[in-house]
């Protein structure tokens, strides 16, 4: 699995950031899930300086209407982006929900993305879903990466 690998998909016809998202819109698509890639921007009116805007990579339509926010890993500025949006548009921020690589993980990487979605956003341990999950079943979606 490659994380950033960002380009055109041209079985989606569409631009994704990552190959992760790229292959998220696969799954949704086979899934029969209506997505829409990076549909809104929420912008941070009263923040004048540093990060000042959050884009969640899916929204899901049905049944739910989702946020999906798919990261391979944090900077800093992700975390000041997320903390921001929860605090600004709390509503919105209780539909998102995160893929990360692999949330059974053991390394220090992983724990330190657990304990950041889990301890400083207050996210549920079962809100967060496994690309490795997700992606022994891509091997049957056509075109997956």
């Amino acid at each position: 699995m490659e994380i950033a690998k960002g380009g055109y998909r041209e079985d989606l016809k569409q631009y994704f950031r990552s190959e992760m998202e790229a292959n998220i819109a696969r799954y949704y698509t086979y899934l029969g899930i209506n997505w829409f890639y990076e549909p809104r921007e929420y912008k941070f009116e009263k923040i004048k300086r540093g990060t000042r805007y959050y884009k969640p990579d899916f929204y899901l339509a049905a049944p739910k209407k989702l946020l999906i926010e798919v990261k391979g890993w944090f900077r800093p500025e992700d975390k000041t982006k997320l903390r921001r949006f929860k605090k600004y548009y709390p509503e919105e921020f209780a539909k998102l929900r995160f893929i990360i690589p692999d949330k059974y993980a053991r390394s220090k990487a992983n724990g330190e993305m657990i304990k950041f979605l889990c301890d400083d956003l207050g996210i549920d341990f079962d809100d967060i879903i496994s690309y490795k999950e997700i992606e022994e079943q891509g091997k049957l979606i056509p075109g997956w990466e």
